[in-house]
């Protein structure tokens, strides 16, 4: 039996409604206070950059996506090999989301670690750790795979949903959403993590650009690098969260989305402070070092 005070379904999970699920999210006062204080800090953080000429703004993401890729590998203790970079295709090609483009950042995420795949796992799997003793310690156990696919096709529904409500419209609550859904399904053996913030970013980004009318294909902020260092709270945050409709997770999802804002802020405060420090010859010398420099602008725009 899994190690857990809190029990999170410590049984695979079976088949729901996700749509059900969210439907029974009610954001709490503090968080909506805390969301309101985000919003106003990223809107300045947004001015700021039209401050800037637009390849250098392009130059810079490209070097915070260097970063999100290095930190997110280092979430899960794993390193980032840079050599690499170049000669993938960048993720941020294209902002939609169906089954084929989720393999296609899965593959991208465990580019050397795991066979290419276009499937969801077919195997049961557990969040866990092993003690030094050599006894594994469960903290929950992923969807029953015989209903993987099913919770996926929800999960895609979910992600094209549109809608005025404050989760759904809002950047960091829905990006956090599905950060926190695709994780929580977890469709894969391994990766999930890595592949999970790739679409965090991705969606963060599409929502922005129904915000503020712009055309991104990068995300202008990534949350990896202040999630690396508060990794404790961002797995416990996870493991605090029933998957089912059979408990109240409300509070716990509560503080799901505060850690998110708390991680925005983090980032929004950092990004301005590179923004401020770092000339042209810095910031174009670090690129060209991080070995992204041949992607072509134009696909990022």
């Amino acid at each position: 039996m899994p190690i857990n005070e809190y029990g999170m379904n410590s049984d695979y999970v079976s088949y729901f409604s996700i749509e059900e699920y969210v439907d029974k999210i009610k954001l709490l006062p503090r968080l909506l206070a805390h969301l309101e204080s985000t919003n106003r800090s990223f809107d300045d953080y947004m001015k700021n950059l039209s401050r800037y000429d637009e390849e250098y703004i392009i130059n810079y993401w490209i070097y915070l996506l260097y970063e999100e890729l290095r930190s997110s590998q280092r979430i899960e203790g794993m390193k980032f090999n840079e050599k690499e970079l170049a000669d993938k295709e960048i993720f941020f090609e294209s902002l939609e989301i169906n089954h084929k483009r989720i393999h296609e950042l899965h593959n991208f995420a465990t580019d050397g670690e795991l066979e290419p795949t276009f499937e969801y796992r077919r195997h049961e799997v557990n969040v866990s750790r092993f003690t030094s003793d050599g006894k594994e310690e469960i903290f929950w156990r992923g969807s029953n795979a015989c209903d993987v696919n099913r919770f996926m096709n929800d999960f895609i529904k979910l992600y094209k949903k549109g809608g005025t409500s404050l989760i759904f419209s809002n950047p960091f609550l829905v990006s956090g959403l599905m950060h926190l859904i695709f994780l929580r399904i977890h469709p894969y053996m391994d990766g999930n993590g890595r592949t999970s913030r790739i679409i965090h970013n991705i969606k963060f980004t599409e929502s922005i650009n129904k915000l503020y009318g712009t055309r991104l294909k990068l995300s202008p902020l990534n949350l990896s690098q202040s999630i690396l260092v508060n990794k404790i709270t961002y797995t416990k945050r996870i493991d605090n969260i029933y998957f089912d409709l059979d408990h109240d997770t409300n509070e716990s999802i509560n503080m799901w989305f505060n850690f998110i804002l708390d991680m925005a802020d983090e980032q929004i405060f950092s990004s301005s402070q590179k923004l401020d420090y770092m000339d042209d010859s810095h910031l174009i010398s670090n690129v060209e070092n991080k070995k992204v420099s041949g992607m072509r602008l134009s696909r990022l725009r």
